[in-house]
């Protein structure tokens, strides 16, 4: 049991600061036996401990985000900022990778046209989520500002990443 002081702290606390203390239900799980042991050599009442508060469920990424139940700030930051960004990554060296290692397999010529129809998938569903996300913003006006940053961001990180696919897809299809 660690005491990092908390005994002398205690000693020289009031009986009713002590119950209160105990009653708060603010003490970690060492806190509490040495606050017990004290209440007990001073023979005060020692009640249960309360329950510890129950943390909110976190929300799922995904579907937090389509349902619209996250920050507008989390959907322009994630959805349609870095996560978009890391698939145009992911995307481009997969198809560098493909055409370096497997040159003429046929998989280097699948993959864009796969990364292309996943991308547009995601960017559908990154459209969807800011837009219900941005509900979230604290006046109409920084809602449609976040809808249309999102839209923006969405459009050039989508575009730019399709482009490249599609480059990648007539590249392939001429050789």
């Amino acid at each position: 049991m660690v005491d990092d002081g908390l005994t002398v702290q205690y000693a020289s606390m009031e009986t009713s600061e002590l119950v209160m203390l105990h009653q708060s239900g603010t003490l970690t799980e060492a806190a509490y036996p040495l606050l017990e042991s004290e209440l007990s050599r001073r023979n005060a009442p020692i009640g249960p401990r309360p329950a510890p508060p129950e943390l909110p469920p976190e929300l799922p990424f995904f579907s937090g985000h389509w349902t619209g139940l996250h920050s507008a700030q989390s959907a322009l930051v994630f959805v349609a900022g870095l996560v978009p960004a890391l698939l145009a990554l992911i995307s481009y060296g997969a198809v560098v990778l493909a055409e370096t290692f497997y040159p003429s397999a046929s998989i280097t010529r699948v993959l864009p046209i796969v990364l292309e129809v996943l991308i547009l998938m995601y960017l559908v569903f990154a459209f969807v989520a800011v837009w219900r996300c941005a509900r979230n913003s604290e006046t109409t006006l920084s809602m449609w500002w976040t809808r249309w940053k999102g839209l923006g961001l969405v459009v050039s990180y989508g575009l730019a990443t399709l482009i490249f696919l599609r480059n990648a897809i007539v590249r392939l299809g001429d050789s």
